[in-house]
């Protein structure tokens, strides 16, 4: 080879590599610029634009860093949880596929810099349908959670867990999360905390669900201490747990108990018709009545008096004679907030009560007939999911 062939190679080469080095330079710039605009979107809360962001940061990442490097895991990171708000859980699968194991080997089995990632690929690979992939990421997010140092990140982690099997309708998954929660946050927050009484709140639903009403009071009772206030309309928290309180302590025979709650809503809430039941069972219908009355409707008519029980029932006309003594028997056992006059509660008389049903729209094989709260007065509402097997509407005043 000659010398100024050798030169010639030379300056190629040193060419290529100028080239090679701005190219370099240029991406990682672009990368910059790019993660910079991530961060910026998401202080604002703007995740759209976070969303395309995020997509850039990681492309250009991978470029940068290696497709196998822990940075470039971290930036998937980031993009999958704005794919998963948005419900794009198979390009999150996608965009997370092989990055556990890069964790993994940076950090270890159980590192703590790995829950994020496991939080992310639970929330990708839960299908209602076949949820063990999704709740095993999960379980294991919440084993590692569990070795933190700080009570109060172990009792937020699990408490995000249990947020996002709600949304998702996974509640029957939520048990060992709720619990984990509510134990780390009952040794480190005040009984007035918020987090506390949504973490006692999920307790009592865990035990409502089991049909646990005496175990269920107690969290209600401690969740009330959260969301009770001095506002001067009751608001909505406050006016759940009180429902359940009263619903949990009728069927639990303290109806006295169960008084005090009826009128802390009645006296902070305006009187409407109809009024809403607090505490409400269905009749126990007989099977001959499908045939001889398939269908049919009972009109009562009686007083709520001033701690909320219902008094003289009596119907006031009736399709259907053979429902008549089994509604009446269930209305007398109902509890209302009552109404409150001047800061008083007083008795509403002729308030009434309407049971429609119909053993035509037979329910599916195995399902029993439903009875439930059609939609208020005045609403647009079709109904309330039980299609014709209805339970008590209800219209009235003084």
């Amino acid at each position: 080879m000659t010398a100024s062939s050798t030169v010639s190679l030379t300056l190629k080469t040193l060419v290529l590599l100028s080239i090679s080095i701005t190219s370099y330079a240029d991406r990682k710039t672009d990368f910059h610029n790019a993660y910079q605009s991530y961060k910026q979107y998401m202080e604002v809360n703007d995740r759209q634009l976070a969303l395309g962001a995020a997509a850039d940061a990681y492309k250009l990442g991978s470029k940068v860093y290696g497709k196998s490097n822990v940075n470039t895991a971290k930036l998937a990171i980031n993009y999958a949880t704005l794919l998963n708000d948005k419900r794009e859980y198979k390009k999150a699968k996608n965009v997370l596929k092989g990055k556990l194991e890069i964790m993994e080997e940076a950090y270890g089995n159980d590192g703590g810099d790995l829950i994020s990632l496991l939080i992310e690929l639970g929330r990708a690979h839960l299908d209602l349908m076949k949820p063990t992939t999704g709740i095993e990421y999960f379980e294991r997010a919440s084993m590692i959670v569990e070795k933190n140092e700080s009570v109060l990140f172990r009792g937020t982690k699990n408490s995000d867990l249990v947020s996002i099997l709600l949304k998702r309708r996974a509640n029957m998954h939520t048990l060992p999360f709720v619990q984990a929660a509510y134990s780390s946050y009952k040794q480190v927050l005040q009984s007035n905390d918020i987090r506390l009484g949504f973490a006692a709140y999920h307790m009592a639903v865990l035990a409502l669900t089991d049909g646990r009403h005496e175990g269920a009071i107690e969290y209600l009772n401690e969740s009330l201490v959260a969301f009770a206030s001095d506002e001067e309309k009751v608001g909505d928290l406050e006016r759940t747990v009180r429902t359940l309180l009263v619903d949990s302590l009728e069927r639990s025979g303290n109806s006295e108990d169960a008084t005090e709650h009826c009128l802390a809503i009645g006296k902070r809430q305006e009187w409407r018709t109809p009024p809403r039941p607090l505490y409400m069972v269905p009749p126990t219908l007989d099977k001959s009545l499908a045939e001889e009355t398939p269908s049919g409707r009972v009109i009562l008519n009686f007083t709520v008096d001033e701690q909320g029980f219902v008094r003289s029932p009596r119907v006031s006309s009736s399709t259907a004679p053979g429902l008549n003594e089994a509604v009446l028997a269930v209305v007398g056992q109902f509890r209302y907030a009552p109404r409150f006059e001047e800061g008083t509660p007083v008795a509403t008389s002729n308030v009434n009560f309407i049971v429609n049903y119909d053993f035509v729209d037979k329910p599916s094989p195995g399902e029993k007939n439903k009875f439930s709260m059609p939609p208020a007065k005045g609403s647009k509402s079709g109904g309330t999911g039980s299609g014709a097997r209805d339970f008590g509407s209800f219209s009235g005043g003084k």
